[in-house]
């Protein structure tokens, strides 16, 4: 089953079960058909409330020296509940089908490909495709299936992906992008194919060295997301300084979801920290859309000689 799917079945269950404690709440002078419209609410609420749960569980867990204020975090939690909200009531369940951006066979132009993270499509990268900055570019999306399975399974998901659009545009190599656990199975694809497809890696607040909240989710992927679990550890062990000096990696302070925060942080890597989003909301971040594009314009002919040597 399609990540898609596996949303719409939930977002609906999760709208069925609200009608029905709306219903069974509501006055009983009031229409039965109210109870439909406020079934809205239990999902909403239940959104906001675990990510505010995550924000206090970071804030404990690894506190921000010094302490932000409070409109601070408050921001930080409206604007992931914001994203939240429209990436799983509408862009990941609903809009994952949107035609890819066209690409032209040149191989003088940078080819890219865009990796989505634990539960999510494609569509997660609806806001910087819409947003132009990559129109330079020939730039292609990957699902990754199956939804809860263990992260090297997806190494052969990118290797399709990357031999596809290579074929299609003439590249000798691309450059992967990854949010979250997109990076990890990144990593994945680069320790079984091998690095010579590929000549930068671009990481958005991707878990590196787990999260505490790993043990928390559900499937094979998220108990390898744990933090400095056996998987990670030897993941990180079959790489060498020169392939993790092809990274980019892009965290954010008051990451929600990966904790402690520096997690998204390789060693030899070039690292870029922002302020102020959480962690789904730094995929719309136009600030790390122009890391992205800054990365991208800094991968110049001789890096791709360096890493056929590499």
């Amino acid at each position: 089953m399609s990540l898609a799917a596996v949303v719409r079945w939930s977002l609906l269950g999760q709208l069925l079960l609200g009608a029905l404690i709306a219903y069974g709440l509501i006055p009983a002078h009031w229409p039965a058909w109210m109870a439909l419209p406020l079934g809205v609410l239990p999902p909403v609420i239940g959104t906001v409330l675990v990510l505010a749960i995550e924000l206090l569980v970071g804030a404990i867990a690894d506190p921000r020296r010094p302490r932000t204020s409070f409109a601070h975090v408050l921001r930080v939690w409206l604007g992931e509940s914001i994203v939240s909200l429209r990436a799983f009531g509408w862009r990941q369940p609903f809009a994952a089908g949107f035609a890819e951006p066209p690409r032209l066979h040149d191989p003088r132009r940078p080819a890219v490909l865009l990796i989505a993270g634990y539960v999510c499509n494609r569509a997660a990268w609806t806001g910087l495709l819409r947003s132009g900055l990559l129109s330079k570019y020939n730039v292609a999306t990957v699902n990754l299936r199956p939804v809860f399975g263990s992260i090297d399974l997806y190494a052969d998901e990118i290797h399709a992906a990357v031999e596809a659009l290579r074929a299609e545009t003439g590249a000798q190599r691309v450059i992967l992008v990854g949010h979250s656990m997109g990076g990890l199975a990144a990593r994945a694809y680069l320790r079984r194919h091998g690095s010579e497809a590929v000549v930068r890696v671009i990481t958005l607040a991707t878990p590196h060295h787990g999260t505490i909240f790993g043990a928390l989710g559900h499937g094979a992927n998220a108990r390898e997301m744990r933090k400095d679990c056996k998987y990670l550890t030897t993941l990180a062990g079959a790489e060498t300084a020169a392939l993790r000096r092809r990274f980019v990696c892009i965290a954010t302070l008051d990451d929600n979801l990966v904790v402690p925060r520096t997690s998204p942080l390789m060693p030899d890597a070039e690292h870029h920290l922002l302020d102020g989003v959480g962690h789904l909301a730094l995929i719309e971040d136009p600030r790390a859309w122009r890391l992205i594009v800054q990365a991208i314009e800094a991968t110049r002919p001789d890096d791709i000689e360096a890493a056929r040597a590499a």
